[in-house]
């Protein structure tokens, strides 16, 4: 397969998690979110979903207060480093956590400031799949 084309979508695992990122999407549609890109499964065979991107998600939504395992990602505007750590950390889940930034300062600061196992800084390859890894908190158990 094309690479260009492997983009398009995300294979999900099982399911459940197909369910889950039509439910996370919906409830932050309904909360006001703005779908950029993507917000529904390609196709109707297998686990497929496109990679989607929202923003204006209020704080209160599933996909800001759940973990979504899926090609889901919510954008949201912060003033501050404080209040995006107090933010991040505020959630019962830690299995990992990434940052965008062109300062090395921010990097090193917001590594140190999460609360979560993995730390991915300009990166979402924080692992590979043969190297253990853990978070901390809670995990969202799948079904």
């Amino acid at each position: 397969m094309d690479w260009r084309r492997a983009l398009l979508w995300a294979r999900l695992p099982i399911p459940v998690d197909l369910d889950a990122m039509e439910s996370f999407v919906n409830d932050a549609k309904d909360r006001g979110g703005k779908v950029v890109t993507g917000g529904s499964r390609h196709g109707n065979q297998g686990f497929f979903y496109q990679p989607t991107v929202i923003t204006d998600v209020p704080d209160d939504s599933k996909i800001m207060t759940e973990e979504p395992f899926g090609p889901v990602a919510p954008i949201v505007p912060f003033k501050t480093f404080d209040e995006v750590v107090e933010r991040a950390n505020s959630l019962q889940f830690g299995l990992a956590a990434y940052a965008f930034t062109t300062s090395d300062k921010n990097a090193s600061a917001i590594s140190d400031a999460l609360q979560s196992g993995m730390v991915g800084i300009n990166s979402v390859a924080i692992s590979t799949p043969e190297t253990p890894f853990g978070g901390i908190k809670r995990i969202r158990l799948r079904f």
